[in-house]
């Protein structure tokens, strides 16, 4: 049985991408509460808890190591680690850069992992803990939208909470990929929708199972349920394990702002003091150096 989980981090953030990201496992059987505690016990667990600012060795130790598999090497930088696990691949990231200083905020030069003290050795230690319980985990994979690709898409009247709805698809498609029988997908709830059916963009003829507060499932045909849980990352571990590497994804792409741009401390992204300093001592040069708001500011 395949088992999918997929979650966001950096829904509503002013500075940097918002992430989504989704994780699948196989097993014989799927019993959501004993896996959580299990997951939880291998240190695999809501990223709110496991993984906060300031304390990602965990989630880069877990993260690095699942992208090894992917890769099929080491992971040395986060050109490497985006490589193994971006669902387009870095350059399609890039894509939409508009160079000069905007385009060297974001991707240069090369940010040398670990970042965050985290040892892909133990990660891989942890996950093969956690897989001697008799599962595999078998597919990562990650999409970050970056502040313009979210000011782009406001602009044309497709917000953020649609752009995460639309990866999670994207990202379940990908992970389903040569399952034999249908799979169960789970996702955390997107936002405050609480109806998803016809705002779907890639499952098309999906039919309602059940919804309810902080629960929609739907069938989806060729692929199989799909469900919205609220608080689905402390519920079910592949979506804790999706929280985790899609904040340690997030981090990446703050760490390399806030390098770029010589931050006095770290600015996390949110509405906090340390945010709000760096966007006020970072204008007048932003302005001079010819970098977009756009591609600084979300919602800009």
């Amino acid at each position: 049985m395949r088992v999918i989980g997929a979650d966001e981090n950096g829904l509503g953030p002013w500075l940097g991408p918002l992430v989504s990201t989704a994780v699948a496992i196989e097993l014989p059987r799927y019993d959501a509460a004993e896996l959580a505690k299990t997951a939880e016990s291998w240190g695999i667990a809501d990223s709110k808890k496991s993984s906060s600012f300031g304390h990602m060795a965990r989630a880069e130790a877990l993260s690095l190591a699942l992208a090894e598999r992917q890769l099929g090497g080491p992971v040395r930088s986060m050109q490497d680690f985006l490589e193994a696990i971006a669902l387009d691949g870095a350059a399609a990231l890039r894509a939409a850069c508009p160079g000069g200083e905007a385009e060297r905020a974001c991707w240069g030069p090369p940010l040398a992992l670990p970042a965050f003290g985290g040892d892909a050795i133990e990660g891989r230690s942890l996950i093969e803990g956690f897989e001697a319980t008799g599962l595999a985990v078998t597919h990562v994979r990650t999409l970050p939208a970056c502040a313009k690709a979210l000011n782009v898409a406001r602009a044309a009247g497709r917000n953020k909470l649609m752009m995460d709805l639309h990866a999670f698809e994207r990202l379940v498609l990908s992970c389903a990929e040569g399952a034999t029988g249908d799979v169960l997908a789970v996702c955390g709830l997107v936002g405050g929708i609480r109806r998803y059916r016809d705002r779907f963009a890639h499952w098309q003829g999906a039919s309602v199972l059940e919804e309810r507060r902080g629960l929609a499932a739907y069938r989806v045909p060729d692929l199989g349920e799909v469900r919205f849980e609220i608080q689905a990352d402390a519920r079910h571990a592949p979506v804790a394990l999706a929280s985790m590497v899609g904040k340690y994804v997030r981090e990446l792409f703050m760490a390399r702002l806030n390098r770029h741009w010589q931050a006095r401390r770290a600015a996390s992204g949110y509405h906090d003091p340390v945010t709000k300093a760096l966007v006020a001592a970072t204008e007048r040069v932003r302005r001079q150096r010819g970098v977009p708001d756009e591609c600084f500011l979300r919602e800009a």
